[in-house]
């Protein structure tokens, strides 16, 4: 009843309003929210708002500015209070995508200022800075009444809200108790995967809750409680503080035993040494007396293909001659004139047929090693001094390659062993490379005569599709190439129809970055990080954002705290660190006059380079997909992202936010055509309904002057789908 009076009150007040302005300027303007959740407005109350302005003042200029994550201005001549081509325009606007108030900032080019608007936007933080006693009028029954009230109360605006009349909204406000303690939610997984039914507790304290379906959880605690998170049908337990976040993944083992009694009878730890592989196994570098070098799996470069790829630049004083190919690589001075100077290649320890340089470069007189699979070697080593080449007598004469891989004897289905080291079933068959099939809505949509007739289209289909998802990201991709503002609207639009967790406002932030709209994903990111301030993805792509938007000096802070640790202190820096390495030194390699270097490490001056660098991005860490690499001879490489092969990987991007990982392709051999596709294959959680979205960002001369760089964005509505994402020529 109170809120009936209020509201009485205003409406009753609001003639009043109209006729006390000073009007020494009678010019209005009118910002006109036309985003999705305004199509439900009860537009005959506000046409009638604005009917008795045009009485108070019947001669004026009204600058009109309909507004959702862009903005449109059109500008009226009012004469003799005659405002039926405003009117007429009000009528047939058409309702679509998210709002964004910070855009309409220094817009106002009038002094008496009226927003319609329903207060649903999608940023915590982003509220309409407008002049005080400016207008703030809603008619729309979903609106968000504490955030109109709160911006009215604030900014000293005038408040119509029209509809608090309604029955349903008539005592709205009901004060809820509250039990002091901070609402705590989090999700649960149990041999990485997420697990309903897991009983978790405040410990010390009776009751508790149990994870659902997804293993998602809320609890109320306070940070610095322990949660026991406890399972009698895994057989296992767990206790956890509760950290300051709002969002806490928990993850469990299976079938934990609890040993009664443990002894321990000698702890021996040795002192951190450098390690390199040898003929006679590994051996402490600093004690060999003999020239010998060695790199891991973490400096191979699967995507290639070529094991000779992997170790051009790698190792000094070790040259792979013209035919970049390490059956022909020597690391000495070529000490025979007739006789052979390459060097031996041995593969876990069985020294392989050498190529001969006395045959020139006659086919039948050299090796090949394209069937070694770079993504299956654990380390490779060079072994340059006669000391460390002696155990394979005169064939090891020129040095020696040792090739170590990951599974030399793992069995086959017959049980005879095979050497994983090897390439197998590795061609690429361009006729089964896509698979999928389009929607019958898409199809729709491909019938249009023209981008308007397919824009209705949509708009015809929409009330039935509002609740999938799907159907607007579907709709979004038909329209990015033939209408990219279209689609921005109508992907931003899902921001305020569904509900705002990370990995749905990670996709739409993805597609809209390919879009170029830098200023909502800036906002969307920031938003992330309100929700979950360890999201350490969310700092990198702010970072990007910024440098998109040519706000150079604070990409560089960004960066620049994020590699320091200290943006916030304690965030998991580590798994994105060779990007941030990257963009940083890039960032100052090509806009080196625009930024203040202040502070700046000398490290960072220099830039790294490369014909081709890849940068992919998802929205949700517990999707499972492929990444395929096809080589100019046509071999492929798969990086795999899911819960059997890449587990840890999985586990590790939930605990520490973030999703991201890159390639890149440099030296001679890469030269020609490559293929990237991308197959989207499951999701850990069954009852997931966002769609998989992924990014790739593509720099071609990559640290070069004529660097350039491309945004593919794909989106994924069904499993064991796969997309092209881009034929490249690379140079």
């Amino acid at each position: 009843m109170r809120n009936l009076i209020v509201f009485l009150i205003t409406v009753l007040l609001s003639n009043s309003f109209l006729g006390a302005q000073e009007i020494r300027n009678p010019n209005t303007t009118i910002f006109w929210d036309t985003s999705v959740s305004m199509k439900d407005r009860d537009l005959e109350k506000e046409l009638d708002v604005l009917g008795k302005l045009f009485q108070r003042t019947p001669d004026q200029e009204v600058q009109l500015v309909l507004f959702n994550i862009e903005t449109e201005e059109r500008s009226y001549q009012i004469k003799g209070g005659n405002w039926e081509s405003l009117r007429k325009d009000l009528l047939a606007i058409t309702y679509d995508g998210a709002n964004h108030y910070a855009i309409l900032k220094g817009q106002a080019k009038h002094p008496n200022i009226y927003m319609f608007t329903d207060g649903n936007g999608v940023f915590e933080k982003d509220y309409p800075e407008l002049p005080a006693k400016s207008y703030l009028i809603n008619s729309s029954p979903n609106r968000d009444e504490e955030f109109l009230k709160r911006s009215a109360l604030i900014n000293r605006y005038r408040l119509m809200d029209f509809a608090a009349i309604l029955p349903e909204n008539i005592g709205s406000l009901k004060k809820v108790q509250s039990s002091g303690k901070n609402l705590v939610r989090g999700k649960v997984y149990v041999d990485n995967q997420p697990t309903p039914d897991v009983v978790i507790a405040v410990k010390g304290i009776s009751g508790g809750t149990r994870s659902v379906v997804d293993g998602s959880f809320s609890i109320e605690a306070n940070p610095g409680d322990s949660l026991l998170i406890s399972s009698r049908s895994n057989n296992t337990y767990k206790v956890v503080a509760v950290e300051d976040t709002d969002q806490m993944n928990v993850f469990l083992e299976g079938n934990v035993f609890t040993l009664d009694e443990v002894t321990l009878i000698e702890k021996r730890q040795e002192e951190e040494t450098s390690m390199v592989t040898t003929a006679y196994g590994k051996e402490n570098a600093e004690k060999l007396g003999y020239a010998a070098q060695s790199i891991d799996e973490n400096e191979i470069n699967p995507i290639q293909t070529d094991v000779s790829q992997s170790v051009i630049n790698k190792f000094s004083n070790v040259n792979l001659g013209n035919t970049e190919d390490i059956s022909r690589a020597t690391m000495r001075s070529n000490t025979s004139i007739l006789g052979n100077n390459y060097s031996l290649v041995v593969i876990d320890g069985v020294p392989q047929r050498q190529s001969d340089s006395s045959k020139g470069a006659s086919v039948s007189g050299q090796q090949v090693f394209d069937y070694i699979n770079p993504d299956n070697i654990a380390s490779i080593s060079v072994l340059k001094g006669y000391a460390a080449t002696n155990k394979y007598g005169s064939i090891g004469a020129n040095g020696v390659i040792l090739i170590t891989s990951k599974g030399a004897a793992a069995a086959n289905q017959t049980g005879e062993p095979r050497d994983l080291a090897r390439l197998t079933d590795n061609i690429y068959d361009e006729e089964q490379a896509v698979v999928g099939s389009r929607s019958a809505f898409r199809k729709t949509l491909e019938l249009s005569n023209s981008t308007e007739e397919a824009y209705t289209a949509y708009l015809k289909m929409r009330s039935k599709a509002e609740a999938e998802m799907e159907f607007f990201f579907d709709a979004a991709d038909y329209f990015k190439t033939r209408d990219s503002q279209k689609a921005a609207t109508i992907t931003s639009g899902i921001l305020e129809l569904f509900p705002r967790d990370i990995k749905t406002m990670k996709a739409v932030s993805l597609a809209l970055s390919e879009l170029g709209y830098y200023l909502q994903v800036l906002a969307i990111n920031e938003e992330i990080i309100e929700i979950d301030d360890k999201n350490v993805q969310a700092y990198l792509d702010l970072a990007v954002a910024y440098r998109r938007l040519g706000e150079y000096n604070k990409a560089l802070q960004q960066l620049l705290a994020l590699q320091e640790n200290s943006a916030p202190p304690n965030l998991a820096v580590k798994p994105i660190a060779k990007t941030v390495n990257r963009e940083l030194k890039n960032l100052v390699f090509k806009q080196k006059g625009e930024l203040n270097l202040t502070g700046v490490p000398d490290n960072y001056l220099n830039n790294i380079k490369y014909n081709v660098r890849l940068v992919f991005e998802w929205n949700d860490p517990e999707a499972e997909f492929n990444l395929q690499f096809v080589n100019p001879q046509k071999r492929y490489f798969n990086w795999e992202h899911n819960s059997i092969s890449n587990a840890e990987r999985m586990k590790d991007e939930i605990l520490n936010r973030y999703t991201s990982e890159e390639f890149e392709f440099y030296g001679e051999g890469v030269q020609g055509q490559w293929i990237l596709n991308a197959t989207y294959l499951n999701h850990i959680n069954m009852t997931n309904q966002v769609p998989f979205v992924l990014k790739c960002t593509i720099y071609q001369n990559f640290g070069y002057p004529d660097q350039k760089s491309e945004e593919i964005v794909v989106v994924f509505n069904s499993r064991q789908e796969t997309k092209q994402l881009k034929t490249l020529l690379v140079n």
